[in-house]
């Protein structure tokens, strides 16, 4: 195969993938990055007072507070290189989790690297799940966000195919329901956090990859998922939401109303999934844990 047939084919999945990793390099946040994101997943549109501990860092008698989906956004210096070498164009965003093990304050530094931590071999396709590993400059690890893609086209190549244990959610009525409005303008200003894809953007490129309209970024969804729960599950404090994740289903349009479900399964525990206006799911098979008031 020539380099340019490489380029335009990109490099097959196989369980070379598996440990393949990134230097640490530095990592740093500051309150403006923090607020903005709040502010690019939904927080003060409906009343531009009530989410002040996100939004404003100087209130009086109110501490900045950090969303932990915030982790999403961090800039760890991309992917690992066997990664981002498989064709873009063949990828899917699957699944998303997030760990939080220790606070995460409203500005500060570190490190982080990114792993190779799964490959699974799906037949159709492959899941390739990459973690980013956060760690304070003491060492100390404070975080962990786990991001899988759906590789189409890619299976076949004698991998795991892992299992599909996640369980449905409940027959019965959500113990909590909260609902979120995102702005027609909503990726407009989620990308300002760092991802400027064209298709959430650009009318001619969302038509040419099949869509009437530019999407919304799926981790957009997934910050509106974790204010949900943040509102639905963990009294109000962003602080008790030590971990959240599941699957991207369909895709939103910027303007639609979502709607995030939360079923008690037991003390600490929940699960979750974000419906759109017609009911259908968006992020489905959630599960989150909430620490103790």
């Amino acid at each position: 195969m020539t380099a340019s047939q490489s380029d335009q084919h990109g490099e097959p999945v196989s369980m070379a993938l598996l440990g393949q990793r990134t230097p640490a390099l530095p990592v740093a946040w500051t309150d403006k990055d923090v607020m903005l994101y709040a502010l690019s997943v939904g927080a003060s549109q409906d009343d531009p007072f009530a989410d002040l501990a996100l939004t404003t860092e100087n209130s009086r008698d109110t501490a900045l507070a950090v969303l932990p989906s915030f982790l999403t956004v961090m800039r760890t210096g991309g992917r690992p290189a066997a990664v981002d070498r498989i064709r873009t164009d063949s990828l899917l965003h699957a699944e998303q989790h997030i760990e939080i093990l220790a606070p995460i304050p409203p500005s500060g530094e570190g490190s982080a690297w990114v792993e190779v931590t799964a490959v699974l071999d799906k037949g159709t396709g492959a899941l390739v799940t990459s973690t980013t590993t956060f760690q304070r400059p003491d060492g100390t690890v404070f975080a962990r966000s786990s991001g899988t893609l759906f590789v189409r086209g890619a299976g076949g190549f004698g991998g795991p195919r892992g299992t599909s244990a996640t369980p449905a959610m409940p027959e019965r009525a959500p113990d909590a329901r909260v609902v979120h409005r995102t702005r027609p303008d909503q990726a407009l200003l989620y990308r300002l956090n760092g991802d400027r894809n064209p298709l959430h953007s650009d009318p001619a490129q969302a038509r040419l990859q099949g869509f009437e309209r530019p999407i919304l970024h799926g981790l957009c969804t997934f910050g509106f998922a974790c204010r949900g729960l943040v509102t639905g599950a963990a009294g109000g404090d962003p602080a008790r939401l030590r971990a959240m994740g599941g699957r991207f289903v369909k895709p939103v349009f910027p303007g639609e109303a979502l709607a995030t479900e939360i079923w008690q399964d037991q003390p600490g525990e929940v699960r979750f999934r974000v419906v759109d206006a017609s009911g259908a799911p968006v992020f489905d098979r959630g599960s989150a844990r909430i620490a103790p008031a």
